[in-house]
Parts: C-alpha cells; sequence; structure tokens
C-alpha cells in the first residue's frame, strides 16, 4: 500500500496519484507528472474523494488509494535505442494516422525501432506541446495532449493504447 500523502509531500507515491488522476482526465493532462503534490492535486483529490463518497480532505491516505484505479505506474520510457511493440504504437500515433496532428509527423516505417526519424518527430511533438525537445518519452511527454481544446482529451500515452483496458 502506498504511503499517506498530501499538500507539500513529493516522491513516487505523489507521481502515482498524479498518473492516475491524469489518467481519469481529473487532474490536467499536461502535467507534469512532477511528484510534487501542489495545490491544483488537492484539488484533483478533494474532487475525487467528493465524487465518491470519501472525506473530502485531500489526504491521500488507504481509503483514498483503495477507491483509485490499481494501475498506477508509468509507461516506458523510450528513447534512441529503444525497441518493441510501444515505440511501433508511438510511431503509428506519430505518423498521424488516427488523427490529424499539428506537428510534423513521423515519416519513417512502423518497425518498432527508436531510431533518428522517430527522435525528430518526438523532439517536433515536445517542441509543440512547449516542452524541453529532449527527444526521451518518459511521463512529460506521454501526458501530452494531442488535440488539445477538443472534446475528445487524448494524451499520447492513451493514442498509443498503452492504458487500453487499465482504467
Amino acid at each position: 500500500m502506498p504511503a499517506t500523502i498530501s499538500l507539500g509531500s513529493t516522491g513516487d507515491d505523489v507521481k502515482r496519484l498524479q498518473r492516475v488522476l491524469a489518467r481519469q482526465l481529473l487532474w490536467n493532462p499536461f502535467g507534469p507528472i512532477s511528484g510534487m503534490f501542489d495545490a491544483s492535486l488537492e484539488t484533483a483529490v478533494k474532487s475525487f474523494q467528493q465524487s465518491n463518497g470519501l472525506v473530502a480532505d485531500g489526504i491521500v491516505g488507504p481509503a483514498t488509494w483503495a477507491a483509485l484505479p490499481s494501475y498506477r505506474e508509468a509507461s516506458p520510457e523510450l528513447k534512441k535505442g529503444s525497441d518493441g511493440p510501444a515505440v511501433a504504437w508511438l510511431q503509428k500515433v506519430l505518423a498521424g494516422q488516427q488523427f490529424v496532428i499539428e506537428f510534423t509527423p513521423y515519416s519513417g516505417a512502423i518497425d518498432g525501432i527508436f531510431g533518428p526519424k522517430t527522435d525528430a518527430a518526438v523532439q517536433a511533438l515536445q517542441s509543440w506541446a512547449g516542452q524541453p525537445a529532449s527527444g526521451v518519452v518518459g511521463d512529460d511527454t506521454w501526458f501530452v495532449w494531442m488535440e488539445p481544446g477538443s472534446a475528445s482529451q487524448l494524451t499520447l500515452e492513451a493514442a498509443s493504447n498503452l492504458t487500453s483496458g487499465l482504467i
């Protein structure tokens, strides 16, 4: 069971909370997944608690953890040299095959290999989203909204099917 956390807490349990609330669109999915329990996270926690018949005190203890979906881990960190199905799903999304994207799309093969073209497309996405263009797909990049302001509120993580069936 994760630790009891509240305003001012930091660490991995806070990151887990940020991910699960962002995946439910209850907390700002633009992140960042910082591991810092700030006022915006406290507001999201209170709203979740109230919606689930819990004491809305902003403290995430055993009752709140139990009410949250059990899947709270990070999607994989991807970067140059990574390979596998998660890279292929990322490439498919970055190629714009599922929806119209507003940044330079990926133009390479959907081969599951994170090479120079995937790196360039990830950096274009990060720049478009106002993030440092590191080419590393971690929490902050997974939680970029692919269509900000739209009704779909689709994150890169969800568009890549990494949370399909989880929450």
